[in-house]
């Protein structure tokens, strides 16, 4: 399977604490990965909602600048950043910049569902 990002529908992000966050599943099971794949992109000024789950979270940033605050700390992220977030830590991801932050999030199958 090949497929290249701009083939592949956005969704936007809904739900409290949202704001300006779009999500793209790149990759997941119906395609035979044990897990999903996902690439999100954060306009300025928008951020994630600050919450926490069970399952882990792999992130690498592929444009832009902002930070992930995970149990309340500030990590600044920008292009080439990578981040882990165990599962259980309260967390959210903020664009601090003046252009878009992208990034990938690749979670086990409980992390999302098409």
């Amino acid at each position: 399977m090949v497929r290249h990002i701009d083939d592949i529908a956005s969704v936007e992000m809904k739900g409290e604490g949202v704001k300006g966050v779009t999500k793209r599943i790149a990759i997941g099971p119906n395609d035979g990965y044990d897990g999903y794949f996902r690439v999100f992109t954060v306009q300025p000024g928008g951020s994630s909602p600050y919450h926490a789950h069970p399952w882990f979270h792999a992130n690498y940033v592929l444009e832009g600048e902002g930070k992930i605050v995970i149990e309340g700390k500030d990590n600044p992220v920008k292009k080439g950043s990578v981040a882990y977030i165990e599962g259980g830590k309260k967390h959210h991801f903020v664009n601090t910049g003046a252009a878009p932050l992208v990034f990938i999030c690749l979670v086990p199958q409980e992390g999302d569902s098409y």
